[in-house]
């Protein structure tokens, strides 16, 4: 059986587009998950607002063009790349409690499967077409 790198990739921008708007609608709820008290804070729930839109609109882009066949190497990279950074930064940042910690494995590994996803997008439009342009 093939590897759908396809299918991966659209189960990635689906769960995105959902955590995006989970974090978009109950940050509260979010931020006490991952952060305890401190994240019921008005920071907190407006950065894990903006966090949210951002997933939002890559999860909803990804599925568009994963979709239609046009330009979804790129937007699937671009989320492996915010999945990639939000993996770093909880993984560096001090003072996080444990399961805000699971968050860097969830981002690393996502951020894995976007790159490979979208490397194979990208190579599935590099192939050369089986028809002959007139």
């Amino acid at each position: 059986m093939d590897f759908d790198h396809r299918r991966v990739a659209l189960a990635i921008a689906r769960g995105r587009a959902v955590n995006g708007l989970v974090m978009l609608l109950l940050p509260g709820v979010v931020g006490w998950i991952l952060f305890g008290r401190a994240g019921r804070e008005p920071t907190a729930r407006a950065l894990l607002r903006l966090v949210g839109i951002r997933d939002l609109v890559l999860g909803v882009g990804a599925i568009t063009t994963i979709k239609e066949h046009t330009m979804d190497a790129e937007w699937v990279g671009m989320g492996a790349v915010a999945d990639a950074v939000d993996g770093v930064v909880s993984l560096v940042t001090p003072g996080l409690k444990p399961q805000s910690r699971l968050v860097s494995l969830i981002g690393g590994g996502a951020a894995a499967a976007g790159l490979l996803a979208s490397r194979a997008l990208a190579d599935e439009r590099a192939k050369p077409s089986s028809e002959i342009d007139s």
